[in-house]
């Protein structure tokens, strides 16, 4: 049972989208009040000093410099921050493990971009709750989490769970948190939510088959009565 949650880029694209509008809020306003200022000025024939022409120009010169800077500015962060998003920030439910990353930050070290993301790892029989509330999947349970360099965080799937590339936090490192909080950068947040409950039901029904079917083979091996005992190939070894 393998399934994996990808970030949406267009609602990822959409918040830098709100961040430039308000961040061209002030200088459109002020563009729209000298353009007023113009207009009453032309239709009233008013005798404007040419040095308030000359304000009203630079005015609107600064504004427009202004919003093709903040708009080149915002451009370059959102293709980094969107990149960077869909290398690190995913949900991803591996048999019985939850595994959850998303990017913490993006900095500038030594020429290079480093990236620092949080990791979460929880087994999906300590689940108790997933809740969606206000663009958030908020998961009660106990879980592995993890705040380092996206590099030391790399790590394999296997039939025991996760083995980190960096042997030291296979037992070590991190910490136990009861909460997890992951902002809903995805296609649909309260589906995923849903998904996470329906696979712990199924395992938790999985396991409680094995244990269901475990016990009755027990059973039935005590009831067994065996006329000539145990065959010679089927006892252990004597070690004298």
């Amino acid at each position: 049972m393998k399934k994996t949650f990808h970030i949406n880029e267009k609602r990822l694209a959409s918040v830098f989208d709100r961040r430039l509008f308000l961040a061209n809020i002030p200088p459109m306003s002020l563009m729209i009040a000298l353009l007023v200022i113009v207009a009453i000025s032309v239709t009233a024939d008013m005798n404007i000093p040419s040095v308030i022409y000359k304000s009203i120009f630079y005015g609107t010169y600064f504004c427009v410099a202004y919003s093709l800077i903040a708009c080149i500015i915002t451009g370059i962060f959102a293709d980094v921050s969107i990149k960077a998003h869909k290398e690190h920030t995913s949900i991803e439910i591996s048999d019985s493990l939850l595994i959850v990353s998303e990017l913490y930050q993006t900095v500038r070290c030594e020429g290079k971009l480093r990236h620092y993301k949080k990791l979460w790892i929880i087994d999906l029989n300590d689940v108790e709750d997933v809740e969606y509330v206000k663009n958030y999947i908020i998961i009660h349970g106990k879980a592995r989490y993890f705040c380092q360099d996206a590099e030391w965080l790399g790590f394999e799937r296997t039939e025991n769970g996760v083995d980190f590339d960096n042997w030291w936090y296979d037992s070590n490192g991190g910490r136990t948190v009861d909460t997890i909080e992951i902002h809903d950068f995805y296609t649909d947040g309260g589906r995923i939510a849903q998904r996470i409950l329906f696979c712990r039901d199924k395992i938790a029904e999985r396991t409680r088959r094995r244990e269901e079917y475990r016990r009755q083979m027990l059973e039935i091996a005590k009831n067994t009565k065996h006329k000539r005992g145990i065959s010679e190939k089927y006892k252990p070894p004597y070690k004298r």
